[in-house]
């Protein structure tokens, strides 16, 4: 299986910035952040090492993944990403040019059209998420040798924060009702799907009520058939904002969108390197 990642990333300090992407006091922050998110995908699916005690030596040991390609979308010269690092990780730097940066989304998808020959599993992320699954990349396939391609299965997202409500809160909660009918409506589909698992209670997935996790990994099939439509890069920005438009509503146009539901949450997942929705004031135990 070979995997492109595209990660998107931006940073320009602004006065008086509370916005991550733009908060001059979180510099440093969001720069570890990013290079987190490389060594994560790096580290979980790239090749590992293990120490032979009996002989005192390191051994290493093939990757999970057959081949894990990292690319850094950036707008321009406004980021943060360290070049020596990115060369030492095998990051390919991608700059493109677009006057709104929360649509550099777009500018992955076009890089995932030119390349889609190349690779299996297309996956677009933002720049503060972590995967930490080895068997994230199996999970798709097995959901689509169930539920079948035209499906499409997309993370939880969630924060660690011992201070939160709970030291892990899951951040993409149900959207208000009518929020995302016209697209859901027009792809009418199963409410919940379950799949078999020996040993204990099935799978749970549902019909994501808020189809938003930051990241989206698509097999090639599901690329060639999302590149076929008329909507495919019409740079629709209809959904939330432009951020979250480049992010998912090309794909919730083109196939009902599933995550793991209730307990079975964690089955497939994706951690938010930040605090801030966990760390929000609102009611509740």
């Amino acid at each position: 299986m070979r995997v492109l990642v595209a990660i998107i990333h931006f940073f320009r300090a602004e006065q008086g910035s509370t916005h991550s992407s733009t908060d001059a006091h979180r510099r440093d922050q969001r720069a570890a952040v990013l290079r987190n998110a490389i060594d994560t995908w790096r580290g979980t699916f790239g090749p590992t090492t293990s120490i032979n005690i009996e002989v005192k030596r390191f051994e290493r040991l093939r990757a999970c993944v057959d081949g894990v390609d990292i690319a850094v979308i950036t707008n321009g010269s406004d980021h943060l990403l360290d070049e020596a690092h990115a060369k030492a990780r095998g990051v390919r730097h991608i700059k493109v040019q677009v006057d709104n940066p929360r649509m550099l989304g777009f500018a992955a998808q076009r890089v995932f059209a030119e390349t889609r020959n190349a690779y299996d599993v297309f996956c677009q992320s933002e720049d503060d998420l972590r995967v930490a699954d080895p068997g994230f990349f199996d999970k798709i396939m097995a959901f689509q040798d169930c539920f079948g391609w035209k499906r499409l299965l997309m993370p939880n997202r969630f924060e660690w924060n011992p201070a939160g409500p709970t030291i892990k809160t899951w951040i993409d909660g149900d959207l208000r009702p009518g929020a995302i009918a016209r697209w859901v409506d027009a792809l009418p589909d199963e409410p919940f799907l379950h799949r078999p698992v020996p040993g204990r209670p099935a799978l749970a997935f549902r019909r994501a009520m808020n189809p938003h996790s930051g990241l989206c990994a698509l097999t090639a099939q599901q690329l060639a058939h999302w590149s076929r439509q008329p909507h495919f890069l019409d740079l629709d920005c209809g959904f939330i904002s432009p951020l979250e438009s480049a992010a998912t509503l090309g794909v919730m146009k083109t196939f009902p969108i599933y995550k793991a539901f209730g307990t079975d949450a964690g089955h497939f997942e994706v951690e938010h390197l930040d605090t801030r929705f966990s760390s929000m004031k609102l009611p509740g135990g």
